[in-house]
């Protein structure tokens, strides 16, 4: 069986949650909703997926990149305009050549897919609409089934009747149902069409937990589920208390240090915070004195809770700042807004001492771990002086005593998100003339990139980390002129990183954007201390790819940036 994946993100939901991020990339437990559904399939053995793209598909791309992370090989279809759930089945075309599983990326399925499969192939119809037992307040279509389980007709969602949820186990023959080029809805269109030609359509009704993320208070269900689930998972004795649905695969992608508390890599917890289990703290979070944290709340990435505030049943979204005192029971949080899962209210809160977004200094520089950069930049330069001594001859014997030149760099955003990037001076020996010809050494300096070496000290400056993005010039940042690109600027720019073991000299900008995005989403200490140590590898295997450049390059070139 093929699989599809629909994340593109056509219809905007849940703002402002997603007003900066699609459906698909929305956070349960500080992970993409998209990314339970790619495990969902990992776990059932298929490792080829496609991945229908269209608004917003750079950051899903950014962040999943191959999909070598779950296992699994990721292939994208990007479309260039919207053409509804069963028009992006028609859009893969070809590709889908199998019975294929189809399933939106902005929901929660947690669907045995053996089981559906089974189904689909002993009652060979056309068609298998995936059901779910009826949610309260789900804006979906339901099903009539006869006693085989095939649909005799769509209902307006109704408490009695299963739930369509948007996911389809298909025959390739469908395609010739959905016409090219326009927007086609599987449910609402395609589904209807198909019962009025007589195709066999079932439905098979799904013992899972399924979610379709469509409300304040099925999002907060969402997270509260997961979080119990594990809680109930590690310590069935001792757990209670949360939502009576259950996932049977609860990832969370931070250790246990106690039952029930889930902590992200790189955080600063004040030893006065009191909390009630289960709680989930994620990455790069600081909580301060007298803080209180009650049973279930979520945490994302880069979250500050200042001191004596409390925060219990709600969920802290990525790079949020809560004030001191101020207290949250019940509530879905951004940098910007209080949303009430109850009500669906939402309201914008423009006091930056109760609610503001946490500026990328707090975020992931902490004092620790510039000084490491640091001390490591220094113990370097120390023990390549040789190095250092031999290139600075060569350059200072070519260059008449100009033995270096700088060149601007934009280097990591400070402050809030509608700051520039700070730009810094990069500083490398000099190789080459001013028409570009190389200087006698210049060459070979280039080739083992030992003009680079003067680099340790803008990390020593505090410039540059060790590891961070790439350093690009300044009419290079100038064209990252979308939303998604701005992430980049999240992190420091680096001496190495990913973009140094995946790209090279040659790779165009957006390749090397993408990477960097993903580098900045997926980045921790652990992940950075994995690149440096690859880095001397890679210096190797780029030495043995070295070409010239072109003759006539800027005064300020730099091989390999």
């Amino acid at each position: 069986m093929q699989v599809i994946l629909l994340a593109t993100d056509e219809q905007r939901r849940l703002p402002p949650l997603t007003n900066t991020l699609p459906a698909p990339m929305l956070p349960i437990i500080d992970r993409p909703v998209l990314a339970t559904t790619v495990e969902l399939v990992a776990r059932a053995g298929y490792k080829q997926i496609l991945l229908s793209l269209y608004a917003r598909g750079s950051q899903i791309g950014a962040y999943f990149g191959s999909g070598r992370r779950w296992g699994v090989e990721l292939k994208y279809l990007t479309q260039r305009e919207a053409l509804g759930s069963a028009g992006a089945l028609r859009w893969a075309g070809s590709l889908l050549s199998e019975t294929f599983l189809a399933l939106p990326g902005h929901s929660i399925y947690d669907l045995d897919l053996t089981a559906a499969l089974r189904f689909h192939q002993a009652h060979g119809g056309l068609a298998t609409a995936i059901l779910a037992e009826s949610r309260a307040g789900a804006n979906t279509h339901g099903a009539q089934l006869d006693p085989d389980g095939r649909i005799l007709d769509l209902t307006p969602a109704a408490e009695a009747a299963p739930q369509i949820t948007g996911g389809f186990i298909f025959e390739p023959s469908v395609l010739h149902h959905i016409p090219h080029g326009v927007p086609f809805d599987a449910v609402t269109e395609l589904l209807p069409q198909l019962l009025a030609a007589g195709e066999a359509v079932y439905g098979y009704t799904m013992n899972g937990y399924w979610n379709p993320l469509d409300s304040f208070a099925a999002y907060q269900e969402a997270q509260q589920v997961y979080l119990y689930s594990a809680y109930y998972q590690q310590v069935p004795a001792q757990a209670t208390g949360g939502p009576a649905a259950r996932v049977r695969f609860p990832s969370l992608e931070a250790r246990s240090i106690a039952p029930g508390v889930w902590v992200g890599h790189d955080h600063s917890i004040h030893p006065t915070m009191q909390l009630a289990p289960p709680v989930y703290i994620g990455t790069n979070s600081w909580i301060g004195r007298e803080v209180e944290l009650g049973a279930g709340t979520v945490l994302g990435s880069n979250v500050v809770i200042d001191d004596e505030a409390t925060v219990s049943n709600s969920s802290v979204l990525s790079n949020t700042y809560v004030g001191q005192l101020v207290r949250v029971e019940g509530k879905v949080i951004t940098f910007d807004s209080i949303c009430d899962p109850e009500t669906e209210a939402t309201i914008l809160v423009v006091d930056p001492f109760l609610i503001s977004r946490v500026g990328a200094a707090a975020e992931g520089r902490s004092l620790l771990r510039r000084s490491v950069s640091s001390l490591v930049a220094l113990s370097l330069i120390i023990g390549l002086s040789p190095l250092f001594l031999v290139a600075g001859l060569v350059a200072l014997l070519n260059n008449g005593g100009q033995l270096l030149v700088r060149s601007p760099r934009v280097g990591q955003r400070i402050g809030a998100p509608s700051a520039h990037p700070r730009t810094f001076q990069l500083v490398n020996f000099r190789t080459r003339c001013d028409n570009g010809a190389y200087q006698l050494g210049g060459r070979l300096l280039e080739r083992w990139e030992l003009q680079r070496l003067p680099e340790l000290f803008n990390v020593l400056h505090g410039d540059m980390d060790l590891v961070g993005v790439k350093p690009l010039r300044p009419e290079e940042a100038a064209r990252l002129t979308e939303e998604w690109h701005q992430q980049r600027h999240e992190a420091p720019a680096g001496l190495t990183g990913l973009w140094y073991l995946q790209t090279d000299a040659d790779s165009d900008l957006d390749t090397v954007i993408v990477t960097d995005v993903y580098y900045t989403a997926t980045r921790n200490w652990r992940g950075d201390m994995l690149l440096l140590l690859r880095t001397p590898g890679t210096w190797l295997r780029r030495r043995s790819r070295w070409s010239d450049p072109p003759s006539l390059v800027e005064v300020d070139h730099v091989r390999g940036r």
